[in-house]
């Protein structure tokens, strides 16, 4: 027996740990270890990513009330921290979901579960989502997110988890299809759905 098999499999498995803690690390180098992602009832067509897709506004909602008779559920997804997570935080996130939902043809992007990040739990913005498009294409029209969703409070939010900087969430998120995002109202006590614009002018006074 050769000296690779008598080796005990109690040191490759580390080594299968360091391979993949390399990986990441040069990925972090470059662009960051996005969330781990879980598709259930469909994939991304082949050689496309979810970043190839047209930006279109869609919705966000959270758990929504609706009926199967009037929507189509495309399929789900679950954002998760793999442990070397780093572009983790809710911007990045809700990007995902959207221009996933964007490839399906999904009208609304219904938020079933979601977690902040947490010094107890994890640093990442966790979430489930279903994608859902109306059977009647004319009650797609002039659909809005729910109020908590404006693109401002989701900028806030992300910079609270203090993974990347104002200047790369608000470059993100209005360069990308969650700038698209259409609300009604705040939530917050003197917060505003800041338009993507004003918000643009806000980071260039700062500057």
């Amino acid at each position: 027996m050769s000296e690779i098999e008598n080796r005990p499999t109690s040191n490759i498995v580390p080594m299968k740990i360091i391979l993949l803690m390399a990986l990441c690390g040069t990925a972090v180098s470059a662009s960051g270890c996005a969330a781990g992602i879980s598709r259930t009832g469909y994939k991304l067509p082949p050689n496309q990513n979810a970043k190839d897709s047209p930006r279109r506004p869609i919705a966000i909602r959270c758990e929504m009330r609706y009926s199967t008779n009037d929507m189509e559920v495309l399929g789900s997804i679950h954002a998760y921290d793999t442990g070397f997570s780093t572009d983790c935080d809710e911007a990045a996130v809700l990007d995902i979901f959207c221009r996933e939902g964007n490839m399906l043809g999904a009208d609304i992007v219904d938020i079933t579960e979601e977690k902040q990040p947490s010094v107890w739990t994890s640093s990442c913005y966790r979430a489930r989502a279903t994608f859902l498009r109306y059977k009647d294409r004319d009650k797609a029209k002039d659909l809005v997110s729910d109020p908590k969703y404006a693109p401002n409070l989701i900028i806030d939010r992300s910079i609270a988890s203090g993974k990347r900087t104002r200047e790369v969430i608000t470059g993100m998120v209005l360069g990308g299809v969650l700038g698209w995002v259409v609300v009604a109202g705040a939530t917050e006590p003197g917060q505003t759905n800041t338009s993507p614009s004003t918000v643009q002018e806000k980071q260039g006074h700062r500057q």
